[in-house]
Order: structure tokens, then sequence, then C-alpha cells
């Protein structure tokens, strides 16, 4: 009963994106979305998977059966909270509303320049930015973030011009040098996927959120195919190319050419060991280890203080829980295993944790599709926003304090750069062609 009601769950998230996307209540490709596909991914599938084979990947979960029904219960409280924070509350839409600008257009070759100079900017920034005191790792998120918006406006200019052979030419040399980019030693994905959705999402808001919704579909399946197999091949290649730190990008392009792509797509959807650690946290606090309250909001503002600054700057849950729940055959100081957004939330207080982030990360989700709604043909607006997006589609079950915050950092900075080219090169659009397309609804 517990597996087919955590199956119910996630048919109850596929059928209202499905149904809210046709009817245009919500995009299709909107923040909301990617973030639920993520949170079914780790909190519907990774359980199941678990409870399934009884495998734990190490942890010592001690009663799956009891547990995984407190597990289940936490899961639906937090989706349905999600929603109604989403769809219901308001103080997000006063600040989007408040962030947006003038309507602006912008010239497409502009756009198309700007890509390439974030490719120029973006290698020797990936490269070497790390070595930098300080601010290494903010210049190397900044980087990625350079890359995820450069594909973004790459997608907006190629979707207006598809058989432009000189527009495909440049978009493919674009392409090449953001994916180098976001795989350069490089273990997780969400790079990857920043880079390829975010072409997705320039594509899909300036041409194919306005296609009849049953030709929208037909469009998006291969180009989501395509940039699932790529994912996919870095997913079964990413271990390896980990370990060799001399990896270059050729060598992982190669390896990605070679790689089991099937055993990629099985790691992509497997959830991997989220809902095991969710219910090994759920079984051990607070009885055996004392919670620390709200500790991922708290770590939202230590995030931006270096360790070079605070060298005794506490670590989250993902970078202890490996010693904590005494894995084998991993490097656990090393070895970094979130337990999603609902062990975060049972570590650090338990249910009114769970409610607390279900609001908190409704707002912010938010925030981003309301600056989309509000902006629909303003691409100073809509890139940045899709520039985020690979951590969005992770946030549930990755580093909710890390995310968020790199989130901000990369959202901040891409906005900044926008708003200076807005001004060389942004024209004010005409308000006869300016509306707003669709509202999020409960």
């Amino acid at each position: 009963m517990t597996i087919a009601l955590f199956y119910l769950l996630g048919a109850v998230a596929a059928v209202m994106i499905l149904k809210q996307s046709l009817s245009r209540k919500v995009e299709l490709f909107s923040v909301r979305n990617l973030y639920l596909v993520g949170f079914v991914v780790y909190h519907v599938v990774g359980p199941v998977k678990s409870l399934s084979s009884q495998h734990f990947f190490g942890f010592n979960v001690m009663n799956p059966e009891s547990t995984s029904s407190v597990l289940l219960l936490y899961v639906w409280v937090y989706f349905i909270v999600y929603l109604f924070s989403y769809h219901w509350l308001k103080p997000v839409r006063w600040l989007a509303a408040k962030a947006s600008g003038i309507h602006a257009e912008a010239p497409d070759s502009m756009l198309m320049m700007m890509a390439v100079a974030l490719v120029a900017v973006g290698v020797p920034m990936r490269l070497f930015g790390h070595l930098l005191p300080i601010v290494g790792a903010a210049m190397v998120n900044v980087a990625l973030a350079l890359a995820a918006l450069g594909c973004a406006a790459a997608g907006w200019v190629w979707s207006e011009r598809k058989f432009n052979p000189f527009v495909i030419s440049l978009t493919l040399a674009i392409l090449a040098g953001c994916i180098g980019i976001s795989v350069f030693q490089i273990f997780g994905r969400r790079p990857l996927v920043g880079v390829l959705f975010g072409f997705a999402w320039g594509a899909y808001y300036r041409w194919a959120r306005y296609v009849a919704p049953a030709k929208l579909i037909l469009y998006m399946i291969p180009m989501m195919a395509a940039a699932s197999l790529v994912i996919s091949a870095y997913t079964a290649i990413r271990s390896e190319t980990s370990r060799d730190r001399t990896s270059n990008v050729s060598s992982i392009f190669s390896a990605m050419v070679r790689a089991d792509v099937k055993k990629g797509s099985e790691g992509l959807a497997s959830g991997q060991s989220c809902g095991a650690a969710m219910m090994w946290v759920l079984e051990q606090y607070p009885h055996n280890i004392k919670p620390e309250p709200l500790f991922s909001l708290q770590y939202m503002a230590m995030y931006f203080v270096p360790r070079q600054i605070w060298p005794g700057k506490p670590e989250p849950l993902s970078t202890k829980i490996a010693n904590l729940a005494k894995i084998r055959g991993v490097d656990r100081d090393k070895i970094t295993l979130p337990p999603g957004v609902v062990g975060y939330a049972a570590a650090e207080g338990g249910m009114y944790a769970l409610v607390i982030y279900a609001l908190f990360f409704g707002q912010f989700t938010r925030f981003f599709d309301e600056l989309v709604r509000l902006n629909p043909f303003n691409p100073f607006y809509i890139l940045p926003s899709g520039c985020v997006i690979g951590q969005f589609l992770g946030l549930a079950r990755g580093d909710i304090a890390s995310f968020t915050a790199i989130i901000i950092v990369s959202f901040v900075a891409t906005m900044i750069l926008m708003f200076f080219a807005k001004l060389l090169f942004g024209k004010q659009a005409s308000a006869a062609n300016y509306s707003v397309p669709w509202t999020p609804t409960g």
C-alpha cells in the first residue's frame, strides 16, 4: 500500500503538470514543473526503488516498512504545502513586479554576439577562476551561469532562424563551448543540465510556447530526448572523469560517445541514494541524533562567507551523513549524500521544518516563474531565469542551502550582465505587442 501511495503522488503530479500545461495555466517548461519533476524522481522513485529492492545504499535502515510510512506522510505534506505556497501566497508576486522593468526587446545579432562573448569569457574563468583567493568558488559558479546564459541566448535566436546555416553553425559552436565549460573537471550533472536545458528554455520562450499544445509536445520530445542522451552519457562516465583530474574536454567528449547510455539513464531515473538517506534520517532524528533547527535556512546565509575567512564554518548534513551513518566502501570525508528536502526537514526540526521549507520553496520557485510571466517577450528577464534551471531540477534532492545560494549568485550575476546589455542595446517593446499569456492558478 505504501508503494502504491508513493506512485499515486507521482501520478497526481504528472497529471497536474500535463493538464495545467495544456490549458496554459502553468507553462510546460516552467521552474515549478522542473522542480516537481526532480521532487518526484528523488522523493517518489527513489524510496520506491529502495523499498522494492530492499537496497539502501549502505544506510542501515532498521524498520523500512514503518519508516516508509512516515516518509510517505512527509512527502505528501510537503507536496501539498508547496503547491499551496506556489499558487496562493502572494509576497513574491509583489517582489517580481517590483523587479520587472520597462518592456524591452533585444536584437538577435546582439544576443548571438553576447553568447559568443560569454563562451570566450567563461572558458578562462572556468579554467582559472578557482585559483583566485576567497572568490574562487564563486567564480566557478558564475562561469557555469554564463555558459547556461549563452546557451539560452543561442536557443532564443536559433528558434526564429532554425534553417539559417550561419545561425546553425554558430549555435553548434556555442553549444560545444558551453558543454565543455559545464563538464570540465566537474562530477555533478547540474551544470550540463543547465546548459542543455538553458538552450531549450530560450527556444521555448521565444517560439515553442506559442505552438499548439499537440505540436509543442511533438517538437519538445526530440529536444528533450537529445538532451537526455547527452546527460545520460555523462552520467555513465562521470565517476571515471572525476577521478582523472587530467581529463580534458576532448577526452570527456570521447568517453561520452563510448558511454553506456542505458546505464546512465537508469542512474538518472533511479533517485540514487536519496530515498534510503531520507529513511535513515527519519529513524535517527531526533531520537539518536540531536536536530539542528532550520540549519539549512541559516546556511543559505553562511554559504556566502568563504571558508578562508571562516575556517570553522559549519558543514551541511550532506557532507557529514556518510560518517554519521558509517557507510562502508566510500571515502566518507569526501562524498556528499544529500537526503533531499524532506530529509533535511526531518533532521532540522521535523514536521514544522517541513512546512516552513515547503512554504519557502513554493515562493522561491514562484518568483522566477512570475518574473517570466510579467515579462513574456523580454529576453533580459527570461534568459537569466533560464540559466539556473539545472539547479532547480536537482534542488529537491541536493544540498538545499547550497543550491539555493548558487541559484541566487547565478541569477544575480546574469541579471547584472543583462541589465547593462539592456542599457546599451535594448529597445523598448511596443505595448501593442505585449501581453501576459498565462497566470498560474490553483
